[in-house]
């Protein structure tokens, strides 16, 4: 795909959200059911939301969904909640096209940060994230969206972590890990872990955890109760994630949050 080829735009009108949340069903499937219906969204775009549609020619290929939060500060900021590609044009960098258009979005209208939540078992969020976004996290919640029936989540814990995005913050250099301990690995496949001490741990993760969820749902469980025992009580306590390896490890830092 020629990425100057790829156009994204804001989504005006019933029309063109529908095709917004075609995205978001296709994505997400469940029967019967819709992730958002046409009214409510045109009612949150009406008063401020944001959706948006990335575009090859005349087809749309991915949307993304974001509304106005407010956190315990009272600190205004633009919260995205849904991101979508479609499977036959992913890992083509249109998720990031997408958070940059949003970026630029939030920019013009007042915002400085951005937040979302996302699966912490899944490797390539966590690497766009961190890394080429430079997010950072500070919060675990586990099963924060309870039971999802669609077809990605249906049957598993839907933990989530929280990420923040501060809209003048960097990408990421690599992190030296020499001396950093391992609280969790990733011992051929199977989640091991340790009593490391510190103020610094890594957190490996599963090498496709989607893939693992379907062929391997027990494995897939003790993945995600390990890792939520090593970060949860971390998190919970001032420590923060405040990258990702190249190997497929958090590095968790005992700091206070920022303010």
């Amino acid at each position: 795909m020629n990425e100057h080829s790829l156009q994204i735009r804001i989504l005006k009108g019933i029309a063109e959200q529908d095709l917004a949340r075609a995205i978001f069903d296709e994505v997400w499937p469940s029967d019967n059911e819709t992730q958002i219906t046409s009214n409510l969204l045109q009612a949150l775009v009406h008063n401020g939301t944001y959706v948006a549609g990335a575009f090859l020619e005349d087809e749309i290929i991915a949307a993304a969904f974001a509304f106005p939060g407010v956190d315990h500060q009272q600190h205004l900021h633009l919260h995205s909640h849904m991101a979508a590609v479609r499977e036959p044009y992913r890992n083509q960098n249109i998720g990031t096209a997408l958070k940059m258009h949003q970026k630029t979005w939030a920019l013009e209208h007042g915002y400085d940060t951005i937040t979302w939540t996302f699966d912490p078992l899944v490797r390539r969020n966590a690497r766009i994230n961190l890394i080429k976004l430079g997010a950072d996290v500070f919060d675990y919640f586990p099963d924060f969206y309870g039971d999802l029936p669609d077809g990605i989540n249906a049957g598993d814990h839907t933990d989530r972590v929280m990420a923040h995005w501060l809209l003048t913050s960097q990408s990421r250099p690599a992190i030296d890990t020499t001396d950093i301990p391992v609280a969790l690995s990733n011992e051929n496949g199977i989640p091991v872990q340790h009593g490391a001490t510190g103020t610094s741990v890594l957190c490996y993760l599963p090498d496709d955890i989607l893939e693992l969820r379907a062929n391997n749902p027990a494995l897939s469980l003790e993945w995600r109760l390990a890792l939520r025992n090593q970060l949860q009580p971390r998190l919970d306590s001032g420590w923060h994630i405040r990258g990702f390896t190249a190997d497929g490890a958090y590095v968790v830092t005992k700091t206070e949050k920022v303010k």
